[in-house]
């Protein structure tokens, strides 16, 4: 199965995968995101990892719904950024903590083959967060959504729309760009994740396992 599926990626979405692999690996070994991916997060570490996702990707899908017109793309953005705020209630974050965490830059998106490659790498981080979700049993409980919406919220839709975008994209000649759009995006937010400095964020009780969540 594996093989058939690589076997039917366009050249377009293959040189995407081989430009980025470097940063996929590195993102994988960060230490927040093996812990989910392993099972193992505990519950703090958890919750300044969704504060820190929400600091990017609020400014992130911001930017590309507000580049869309500009470069003339007809494509539906779903918002996601909204589920990691949800979450981070569930799990007891302050709504004013919330709302005073430190925001990425907003990529500036200046041409449409950056806005494609920008939105290969939202597009395929929501396909790999939904198979994190199940991970996430042992600390919230099985079946249970809250506090994972944004994991679970992956859209199979959005992707092969996404995908033909990209082939579309190619086919007009902008591959070169939507690969630098992909690299710069992964750049960034490798940079922001590596980025420790902001303050822990404020919870109405200590974490415990959370499984009351249920």
């Amino acid at each position: 199965m594996r093989r058939e599926e690589e076997q039917s990626v366009s050249p377009a979405r293959a040189a995407l995968r081989d430009a980025t692999r470097a940063a996929h690996l590195r993102l994988h070994g960060h230490p927040a995101l093996a812990a989910l991916a392993a099972g193992t997060i505990a519950p703090t570490q958890y919750l300044q990892l969704l504060a820190r996702l929400y600091g990017f990707h609020l400014p992130f899908e911001r930017a590309l719904i507000e580049a869309a017109p500009r470069h003339g793309v007809d494509l539906r953005i779903g918002a996601r950024a909204h589920l990691l705020a949800r979450d981070l209630v569930d799990l007891g974050a302050k709504r004013e903590a919330i709302a005073g965490l430190p925001m990425a830059t907003a990529p500036a998106l200046r041409s449409p083959g950056e806005w494609l490659g920008a939105l290969y790498v939202r597009e395929g981080s929501t396909l790999g967060a939904a198979r994190l979700a199940a991970a996430l049993d042992p600390l919230l409980g099985a079946g249970n959504p809250r506090g994972r919406r944004f994991l679970s919220g992956g859209d199979a839709e959005s992707w092969r729309e996404c995908c033909a975008a990209l082939e579309e994209g190619a086919r007009r000649g902008l591959l070169p760009e939507i690969v630098e759009g992909a690299r710069a995006s992964f750049q960034a937010i490798e940079l922001w994740l590596a980025d420790r400095d902001g303050a822990p964020i404020s919870v109405r009780a200590a974490p415990g396992r959370w499984t009351q969540c249920a």
